[in-house]
This record gives C-alpha cells, structure tokens and sequence, in this order.
C-alpha cells in the first residue's frame, strides 16, 4: 500500500496519539468533520453511529470506548466510521466532566451521598486499579502476588455509580447527537449533490 506506515506505532504511541493527537485537536477534529461530511451512506445511519459513539464516550471502560461504539453501530445499523469519530466527544476537555457528572447521578440513583467523590480521588482511584489489575496479570506468570481482592470497593464505589451515571447520560447526550446531527447531515447531502450537479453541467456545455 501506498501509504501505509513503514515504521508500524508502538502500542503506547497509539494510545498517546488518540489522547493527544499530534496533530492537535482541532486539526484531528476538522478532519474528523470533514470525513464525515464524506461518507457516502445515508444521513439517518451517519447519525446513528455518531450517536452511539457519543454514548459510548461515557461509558467507564476506558481505552475501550471505539471497540464498544464499533459493537453498537454494527448491531444497531450505524455507520461504523461515524461511531469511531463520535467518542471523540470524550476527550481530555470533556472527561473531568464527564467522569464528574457520571459519578454524581450514579452515585445519587444508587441511593448514596455523591459529595464523597472529588476529581483527585478518582483519579488516584483508577491509577491504584490499574496497578493492581497490572499486578494481578503478572500473578498469572508467577510473578508477585493477585491483587484483585482489593479492587471491590473500586467496582462499588467507583465503576458501578460511574457505569449508571454514564449509561444514563450517554444515552440523554447520544440520543441529542442523533437528532442534533441527522438535519445538519441531510442538507449538506443536498448542498453536495447540488453543487456536483451543476458542476456537472457545465462541463458538459463546455465539453
């Protein structure tokens, strides 16, 4: 292939370059825009997968957010390249309020008090999950110890009420982008199609 990398990306690479893309945000997300202005399917599923991959942004289950928009778009009828582009709602802007809000409505539907949660918390909450989740897979290997006896009060406290508010909110935010979105895309169709029509025509006068 033409222009397919030579030198493929380390995995560390590519999971830096979809926080802090290096091209920058608003670059990556012009592009973004542009593709989606592109894509030659109907407005209704272009929506669609926008929508599901804005709800997938909200779910807790980070670095997993494209895969679980895929999965959605593929079984629900949405673009899937459409879906991709839609997590890109959650992005290091978006997630502390995200992860806030999520956490606060979860936790409250749950029946708990949410002032206990603060941004440096649950920040040192997931930094402290997933060193025991890295401890625990090298257990596996035989090196050191299983930490995953002390991760239930991570799940009940942290993912559970962030897996609830997120669920919710995901479904309010995807279920706007969808109707948001699906107006916006049919009248650029239109525009296009217009546009390459008279386009059309005169090169054929002048042809």
């Amino acid at each position: 292939m033409v222009f397919k990398r030579r030198k493929k990306l380390h995995w560390v690479e590519t999971l830096r370059n979809y926080i802090l893309p290096r091209a920058g945000w608003r670059r990556t997300l012009t592009y973004m825009a542009h593709r989606l202005r592109r894509l030659p399917d109907s407005p209704g599923r272009i929506a669609r997968g926008i929508g599901f991959g804005v709800f997938a942004s909200f779910s807790p289950f980070f670095g997993l957010h494209i895969i679980y928009a895929l999965i959605l778009a593929r079984l629900f009828g949405g673009n899937m390249i459409a879906a991709a582009a839609g997590t890109f709602f959650g992005n290091p802007i978006t997630f502390p309020f995200i992860i806030g809000f999520a956490l606060k409505y979860g936790t409250l539907l749950l029946g708990r008090n949410p002032a206990e949660h603060d941004m440096a918390k649950i920040g040192q909450a997931f930094r402290d999950a997933g060193h025991s989740i890295l401890a625990s897979f090298k257990s596996l290997f035989g090196f050191g110890q299983s930490q995953m006896s002390g991760m239930g009060g991570f799940f009940s406290e942290v993912m559970l009420p962030y897996f609830i508010g997120g669920t919710l909110l995901g479904a309010i935010f995807g279920v706007a982008a969808f109707y948001i979105t699906r107006p916006l895309i049919k009248a650029y169709q239109a525009l296009r199609r217009k546009k390459l029509a008279q386009k059309a025509r005169k090169k054929a006068l002048k042809g």
